[in-house]
């Protein structure tokens, strides 16, 4: 108790000269607000009047890696967007020199926004050029004479704009060749610019003998900014077993002990580190970058947090009085190589990308060190995720709530304060198995969800399922999406016995089974949608059966369910369908049908079991219609669409089916859109079925439902990871 206290004071102590509000300063989701208005005004700056300097200059790049570090917690498509439109714009290619640092700066952006979205277009140029880079001998002196910057990282500015770009194509490719020519020159280059009696590094070899106004070494902070930036760069995307890690460590150590050593009371870093008097403005590329590297130290473990926090806490605020009311960022010094003037209205892009990095950072510690209890979701592809439930494993993460039980918590978005919706997932169990959390993720993007021992909001039921004795032991479920239904054994005693998956089309996010089934009015649209996909005896929106000698084996009607969960978020049940002959072999089949809120899809589990064979032949079908339709068939990676002929006034429905784990062919056969695969005894097989009706407004063509699913896809591939 008395310790943290004496935190408090000192904190209070330090900030008392901030003319505005600390605390508001230092709420995640004030630095958040203020990184946007950052990064919004140069947005606008560069769409009004361009950009100063081209696409892929080291001024830019530098600012890309700011751009993408907020990315990385706004949860907004918009910054990622720009960067892939820069990236188009100059056909993902760096700067005109081939071999020197500065122009293959921006192949740090290309290689974050490859591991997003994994097109090889982002980093084939960089790739190439780094390869030819790699070949050099890199024996020449690094003195600052016959244009040596060219071919070697001969300033300490290119430990920024060099290694990090290296390092960064390495964790993209996994090729370690270029961690590796990374790590060679960096070391080269500190062996000749790094002072051990100042831990600092020369700007260049021209710096050696040069003395400020006072006598003192002449050492740039920007240039020194550069340095611990592309350092903390490089550590973050090197192996923890790497030979020379420790290396980097120590040096890191060093200066930033160094770094905090020199900061001013007003809480930044002045153009010169030692002589304040010559340049008493605060100059904020140099103190974003310290502010980015201090804290990411704090947060990865490598500096103590009482004696660092102090120093994080006034650099933030410094940072902070800089940023005019419109978005601007001032006190930026202009291009050069060592320290000069600057004021309110100096700005440059580097500044701002050092601003949202040194806000990323902060947020990260601040959270972090709030003493809340915290699961942190990551997007690590650059497909948005959208009102996807992620399931957190329940044993974790009550062990991670430190509670007794479900129902007794509340879980935030710790950027927004939002409450986010929650189900505990039973699976039929007596005890919860999953917490399931709906959120929407951008590309590239995390969400902190703080856990708190508060009584939740009540979530809108979105997900329902229900067994439907009055309608012939139909089973009917449905999201704030589509509706669906299977048939019972009862229906098998009347003249419309069918067997497939059926849709309701609905264009209302409202749950209609129960209102629907109480009116029986549900074949014409009143508003709310109607029932006309005619299933018939036929597979329907994704059924399987057993597909032997070109024939599909269909069961009996199911004879058996269970409710597994009831929403309000997902819904699920089983189905079993008892033993029938399928080609002189008795089969019967168990499924696990759930409906999320948000989706398109039900997944969908089936084990069949059987003797006699190893393996059973099996299709999963869409019927088709005799008219014309648009047909999707994707064998390499499993998805089948379809979108049907217009049924008249009643509009178009897309129906599709998705199996993530393999398949052996696709064709059109026996009335269906099939995809075939194989099943042993036993053992269940997962695939993904459901349909979209153009009327709702969501998916209106057929391009778009195509979209649709190959999009579903690819998050299958690269789901939501959760670090407890």
């Amino acid at each position: 108790m008395r310790k943290t206290l004496s935190r408090f004071l000192v904190v209070l102590l330090t900030l008392s000269w901030i003319p505005a509000s600390p605390q508001e300063a230092l709420l995640p989701d004030s630095i958040l607000k203020t990184m946007r208005r950052v990064a919004d005004w140069q947005l606008h700056t560069w769409a009004k009047d361009g950009m100063r300097w081209e696409r892929n200059d080291w001024t830019n790049a530098a600012a890309y890696t700011g751009f993408m570090a907020l990315n990385s917690i706004a949860n907004d498509a918009r910054y990622s967007n720009a960067m892939y439109s820069i990236g188009e714009a100059i056909s993902w290619n760096t700067g005109p020199s081939r071999t020197m640092a500065d122009d293959y700066c921006v192949g740090q952006m290309f290689s974050e926004m490859y591991e997003l979205y994994r097109e090889p277009k982002m980093i084939a140029r960089f790739r190439l050029q780094a390869d030819s880079i790699a070949m050099l001998p890199h024996q020449e002196s690094l003195e600052w004479k016959d244009n040596i910057g060219l071919r070697e990282w001969a300033w300490c500015d290119a430990l920024f704009m060099g290694p990090p770009a290296l390092v960064r194509l390495f964790s993209a490719t996994d090729d370690r060749k270029y961690l590796d020519l990374a790590d060679k020159l960096w070391w080269k280059t500190t062996d000749y610019l790094f002072d051990p009696q100042e831990n600092l590094y020369y700007r260049d070899s021209r710096f050696f003998n040069r003395k400020e106004s006072n006598g003192k070494k002449m050492f740039w902070s920007r240039g020194n900014g550069w340095v611990m930036g592309g350092l903390v760069r490089v550590l973050e995307n090197m192996p923890g077993d790497y030979p020379t890690r420790g290396r980097y460590v120590e040096l890191y150590r060093k200066m930033a002990a160094k770094i905090a050593s020199l900061q001013h009371a007003d809480g930044s870093w002045h153009a010169a580190l030692l002589d304040s008097v010559s340049y008493p403005a605060k100059e904020t590329s140099g103190t974003g970058f310290y502010c980015y590297a201090l804290a990411w130290g704090v947060n990865h473990g490598l500096l103590d947090y009482d004696k660092y926090y102090p120093v994080l806490v006034k650099a933030w605020c410094a940072l902070r009085s800089a940023v005019h009311p419109d978005g601007k960022l001032g006190f930026v010094q202009q291009i050069g190589e060592k320290p000069e003037a600057v004021d309110y209205n100096s700005t440059e892009v580097y500044g701002v990308g050092s601003f949202l990095l040194a806000g990323t950072e902060m947020i990260q510690l601040l959270l972090k060190h709030s003493g809340e209890k915290i699961i942190t979701l990551i997007n690590l592809t650059g497909q948005a995720k959208r009102n996807e439930l992620i399931a957190c494993p329940y044993s974790k993460f009550i062990k991670k709530a430190g509670m007794a039980g479900a129902g007794n918590f509340r879980i935030v978005n710790g950027m927004t304060g939002d409450e986010i919706p929650y189900q505990a997932e039973y699976r039929g169990e007596k005890k919860p198995q999953n917490i399931l959390l709906l959120l929407s993720l951008m590309p590239g993007s995390k969400i902190f969800a703080l856990i708190k021992n508060e009584a939740p909001e009540r979530v809108a039921a979105k997900a329902y399922c229900r067994y439907i004795p009055e309608r012939y032991d139909d089973f009917a479920w449905e999201n704030d999406r589509i509706a669906f239904r299977v048939y019972g054994a009862a229906l098998e005693k009347t003249n419309e016995n069918a067997y497939g998956m059926d849709v309701w089309a609905k264009r209302t996010s409202a749950l209609i089974v129960d209102s629907w089934y109480k009116s029986g009015d549900y074949h014409v649209d009143h508003g709310e949608g109607l029932d006309y996909y005619h299933v018939g005896f036929s597979l329907g929106a994704g059924a399987a059966a057993p597909y032997e000698l070109d024939s599909i084996y269909y069961s009996r009607n199911y004879r058996r369910y269970k409710v597994l969960d009831n929403g309000p978020l997902r819904a699920s049940f089983q189905l079993e369908y008892d033993g029938w002959n399928v080609n002189g072999m008795k089969v019967s089949c168990n499924k696990i049908i759930s409906l999320d809120a948000g989706s398109q899809l039900n997944r969908i589990e089936l084990k069949y079991s059987f003797t006699g064979k190893k393996i059973l032949p099996l299709a999963v079908g869409i019927v088709k219609r005799n008219e014309n339709g648009t047909i999707w068939l994707d064998e390499r990676r499993g998805v089948m669409g379809y979108w049907e002929p217009e049924h008249e006034k009643d509009g178009i429905l897309g129906v599709g089916a998705i199996l993530p784990d393999g398949i052996h062919g696709m064709l059109v056969k026996e009335g269906h859109l099939l995809s075939l695969v194989d099943i042993a005894a036993d053992r269940p097989i997962i695939y993904y079925a459901g349909a979209a009706w153009n009327k709702a407004g969501l998916i209106t063509d057929a391009g778009e439902w195509i979209d649709y699913l190959e999009s579903f896809r690819r998050e299958l591939e690269r789901p939501v990871e959760i670090i407890w």
